[in-house]
């Protein structure tokens, strides 16, 4: 369940795949409870102990288990600004970041982490992590990923991984009107922030799936673009203009648009007011042009 650094896996896989299971399991009825995970500084804690024990249960041959070790052994760092250069400092955790190797052994590191989690659905995007479970109600749900997340924090004990509690967030994904109290979700003895919203790899999930938050920041975000457009556009020649179009105002429309564009017509129409104007600039036309 890593979508993080794999082909043919991107964010917009990652975000359909959670939100096909989550609307799946509500169709079902009931309430799907969902825990985001944050680590603090993941790749910096990886252990090369444990890697290498990890490493060893993927039947790498011995050879190559000793030449990832020397890889990882023996390492400085140190710190230029200017032309001044610190002195160097020798780590022995965490993997090279800004490598090639470094994301892959990231992955395999954490790949043991959804055989703890029994009874319960996990899913991951590099350290991005989120673990979720049908229930009847609030309550039973809360109740789950209490006690799910104690073999996780068991697992991230062991595997010398530290989580970030307080940016460890708590969601109940339902169709029915919210209660005014929540459920508390437990972990090592504090209780997480429960939230109507989450921003999930740069879309903003909310409990109802209405998708209402994240078009309203994508439009906020177009207009202020298109407005630089409109301001610069008789200084542009058609090619430049269409290569700000593409970079500036399209990507944003389109981010992961098949897992949010399944909202109403009415949360959607202030999209395709936008990207109406935004072709109008480009093209030169008056606001009247259809």
């Amino acid at each position: 369940m890593q979508f993080g650094f794999r082909a043919k896996h991107s964010t917009e896989t990652a975000n359909c795949f959670l939100l096909e299971n989550v609307k799946s399991k509500m169709d079902k009825g009931g309430v799907v409870g969902a825990v985001f995970l944050d680590l603090r500084k993941a790749f910096d804690t990886v252990n090369h102990e444990i890697l290498i024990t990890k490493l060893s249960k993927f039947n790498f041959s011995p050879d190559a288990l000793r030449w990832m070790k020397s890889y990882l052994e023996g390492r400085t760092q140190c710190v230029r600004v200017s032309n001044e250069l610190s002195p160097t400092l020798s780590y022995d955790v965490g993997v090279p970041q800004g490598s090639i190797l470094g994301p892959l052994l990231f992955s395999l590191y954490i790949n043991d982490l959804p055989s703890v989690c029994t009874g319960s659905e996990v899913q991951m995007y590099a350290d991005d992590t989120v673990i979720y479970v049908h229930a009847k109600s609030k309550q039973q749900a809360a109740q789950e990923l209490t006690t799910v997340m104690v073999q996780v924090t068991k697992w991230l004990s062991d595997s010398c991984l530290h989580l970030n509690v307080k940016k460890t967030v708590c969601m109940f994904f339902t169709k029915r009107a919210t209660d005014a109290t929540e459920p508390d979700v437990y972990v090592s003895g504090e209780k997480l922030q429960v939230v109507s919203d989450f921003k999930y790899l740069g879309i903003i999930l909310d409990s109802n799936l209405s998708f209402k938050k994240h078009v309203k920041k994508v439009i906020q975000i177009t207009k202020f673009n298109l407005a630089n457009f409109r301001f610069i556009r008789n200084c542009l020649t058609t090619e430049v203009a269409r290569l700000y179009f593409k970079s500036m105002i399209l990507p944003h429309l389109t981010y992961c648009l098949t897992s949010w564009t399944q909202a109403c017509y009415t949360t959607l129409k202030p999209i395709q007011s936008v990207y109406k104007q935004a072709l109008k600039v480009r093209d030169r036309k008056p606001n009247s042009h259809h």
